[in-house]
């Protein structure tokens, strides 16, 4: 840990496989919800470096501390408030942000999700100075936010008015980041005996099952005409798939065998699909957008809801998407499938797969 009242910087990190490679250093300017603006460059070798801008009226210092290859940047006004578990952590992984692409040159602003008491359920308090509310999220009783990084200080100044506060201004329970997850789906159906399945009657005949994924190719003989509603929570794009993985999940799940006279069937080839949009073109999606398509699926009647997404970053089920899953599956809701993710290796669970009330469904080999 070193601690810098006007800038830090960081030690030499352990090599990536990338810095392993001897490939040039890449610099990243990220900006914090503090206000702090964070220099980081990732240098060739593994020798990184790290330094501060210090906002107008920041008070104590800065600390670089370092948590296997991840690089965290925690200010002092900040500290207190992670102990007491009211700001998310990853607010300050450096590493994080810059792969989830919340560097400065790649979002203008700072995606949150505040979450508030269940005493204010019927009206949240209006969104903190400096920011505005992107989307309501009433599963886990929050809404996501989003500040600019010009107005990240007077966001921070009004949701935390003194250094050592152990609680969030503005009615705000706890401060997450609005992270992002991404698509992951490989094996075959005849590996999950669903055949066998077939023979003793149960192709998912009168079952509904919500794919919130890249969209779908609704005019793909496997899914032609067994869409029943869809809707897009990715901005600026229609439900229609430009990925691939949505369309090869559904067919998957509910695929007729069509194109292949019958050979190539789905898991529940009897079942009727809804469809949300939840990751880009690019298979990439937001976690509050995701809380709204799972929201989205309980109100349109799913009874089990496909998710084959996920963090990278492990989770124990505290996270706002893994909530969502716990809350919405609660007396007689959908179930939830959800990919586990091991992005971390074995034994290693990624939001919202980490949710309790998920069936969270790892890998089969041959």
């Amino acid at each position: 840990m070193l601690p810098a009242a006007g800038s830090a910087t960081a030690a030499p990190k352990p090599s990536t496989a990338e810095n392993r490679q001897g490939s040039e250093a890449r610099d990243y300017d990220i900006t914090l919800v503090t206000g702090d603006v964070v220099h980081y460059t990732d240098g060739a070798g593994g020798q990184d470096t790290v330094t501060v801008d210090r906002p107008d009226g920041a008070q104590g210092g800065v600390h670089v501390q370092q948590a296997g290859e991840d690089i965290f940047v925690i200010p002092d006004e900040a500290s207190a408030l992670i102990a007491a578990d009211k700001l998310d952590r990853r607010l300050f992984n450096i590493s994080t942000l810059v792969e989830m692409g919340y560097d400065d040159a790649r979002s203008g602003g700072i995606p949150l999700i505040a979450t508030y008491p269940a005493s204010t359920a019927r009206s949240l308090p209006a969104a903190p100075r400096g920011s505005e509310t992107v989307r309501r999220l009433e599963s886990v009783n929050g809404a996501a936010l989003k500040t600019d990084k010009d107005d990240a200080r007077a966001f921070w100044s009004d949701i935390s008015r003194t250094q050592k506060s152990r609680s969030l201004d503005n009615g705000i329970a706890k401060l997450w980041l609005d992270g992002k997850v991404e698509a992951a789906l490989k094996d075959s159906v005849p590996q999950v005996n669903a055949p066998q399945a077939w023979a003793a009657g149960y192709d998912g005949k009168g079952t509904t099952v919500a794919v919130l994924d890249t969209g779908i190719d609704a005019t793909h003989p496997d899914v032609k005409d067994r869409v029943t509603q869809s809707r897009s929570f990715i901005p600026g794009e229609e439900v229609v798939d430009r990925n691939g993985h949505g369309t090869h999940v559904a067919s998957t799940i509910a695929g007729s065998g069509a194109a292949s006279d019958g050979v190539n069937k789905g898991v529940a080839p009897g079942a009727d699909l809804i469809v949300g949009k939840v990751l880009s073109d690019e298979g990439s999606g937001a976690d509050s957008g995701i809380i709204e398509a799972m929201e989205w699926a309980e109100a349109e009647g799913a009874d089990v809801v496909s998710m084959s997404l996920g963090s990278s970053i492990p989770d124990d089920g505290t996270d706002p998407m893994a909530q969502a899953v716990d809350a919405l599956s609660a007396d007689g809701g959908p179930l939830f499938v959800i990919a586990a993710g091991n992005a971390y290796g074995a034994g290693t669970i990624g939001s919202p797969g980490s949710a309790a009330s998920a069936l969270t469904v790892a890998a089969v080999d041959k």
